[in-house]
């Protein structure tokens, strides 16, 4: 059955931002998982960890809303640039809000600038 296809019994079409695949929900799991185990292997303080698990959290948001953002320009860019453009972005994001926690961490736990 097409994603396309499903619909509410209503008779309303879902929006194709709201549709998950089984896979998707597989993933979401998986990443969750890791994200937990981390927090908690990582983690001491506990205004750290929710900072951690909300970062998390805006990090799914946003690569969720990213994705469908790029899903717009597969026609002209191909499949293979779509998925790259994505993962480029995603991981600069991704380097970036790191290295932004450990130095609130690192000031959190009483360390200064210069």
């Amino acid at each position: 059955m097409s994603s396309h296809l499903l619909s509410v019994r209503s008779g309303r079409r879902i929006s194709p931002l709201l549709q998950f695949r089984v896979w998707q929900f597989g993933l979401l799991v998986a990443l969750t998982a890791i994200a937990i185990v981390d927090i908690r292997g990582y983690c001491r303080e506990p205004r750290l960890i929710v900072l951690a698990s909300a970062g998390y959290a805006g990090y799914v948001l946003l690569c969720w809303l990213l994705w469908h953002g790029l899903r717009r320009f597969e026609r002209r860019l191909g499949p293979v640039m779509l998925v790259s453009a994505y993962v480029i972005m995603m991981g600069t994001v991704f380097l970036v809000a790191t290295v932004a926690y450990l130095l609130i961490e690192y000031v959190y736990l009483g360390g200064r600038f210069l």
